[in-house]
């Protein structure tokens, strides 16, 4: 059974190396990510699988503000890493942007 968990987040995305906010954006909207997140109790950190869309369906982009993202993140213990409130980071091979989650939308359960 593969559990699936549903977010509102807002994320700021890391400035490009001169500090601009012109970087490249992120995969179109349906883009798999890959979220960092510390365990509540141990601390420990892990990474989940994550489908991450933006507002309008447009290219998720660095900007100078936070950006409400939606987020679809696989796993079996996603919810002893990820609740309101909680941080995380998105990673491709380091840190690209950092976020909070706003609140939790579906939790669900599928076959494999």
């Amino acid at each position: 059974m593969v559990k699936r968990y549903k977010y509102h987040a807002l994320v700021r995305l890391d400035a490009d190396e001169g500090g601009g906010h012109g970087g490249t954006a992120l995969p179109e909207s349906g883009g798999r990510m890959v979220l960092r997140a510390r365990h509540h109790q141990t601390h420990d950190s892990k990474m989940f699988s994550a489908l991450v869309t933006g507002p309008s369906g447009d290219p998720i982009r660095p900007a100078g503000h936070s950006l409400r993202l939606t987020m679809t993140v696989l796993g079996e213990d996603v919810s002893s890493y990820l609740e309101a409130g909680d941080s995380f980071a998105l990673w491709r091979g380091h840190d690209i942007g950092h976020g909070v989650i706003s609140r939790r939308l579906l939790f669900w359960t599928e076959g494999t």
